[in-house]
């Protein structure tokens, strides 16, 4: 099977499995394999998820979990700064999918009055 189409089976994007698994790592006090993972996750949100992030809701979930574990891994280090950069760069991608969503609603909602009026 091809890897790319093995990435896009999985349950979660890739970014989004690694930042999780960092959450948890940093939860359970490994710091350094959590750093890792939140390096990659990192890597694996801008080379591949954020290409796809119009494509489907799921690959707005990496900003999200960087989000919550930045602050997990960083604990009392935690650069307020970055926590401030991730939470806007989660707001944004929040926002590009409210928007998606809602451009999809008026859209059937204008096809469906059309159908109406036709049928009048």
């Amino acid at each position: 099977m091809h890897i790319k189409a093995r990435l896009h089976s999985l349950p979660l994007p890739i970014s989004a499995i690694a930042l999780l698994a960092a959450l948890v790592l940093a939860n359970l006090d490994y710091q350094t394999a959590g750093w890792v993972l939140f390096g990659a996750g990192i890597i694996g949100w801008i080379r591949f998820d954020a290409k796809q992030l119009l494509k489907g809701d799921r690959y707005g979930l990496a900003p999200a979990l960087a989000l919550l574990a930045y602050p997990a891994l960083a604990g009392d280090q935690a650069n307020v700064s970055i926590t401030f950069a991730l939470a806007l760069h989660a707001l944004v991608v929040f926002l590009i999918l409210t928007s998606r969503h809602l451009s999809k609603d008026i859209a059937q909602a204008f096809s469906q009055q059309k159908g109406i009026n036709q049928r009048i």
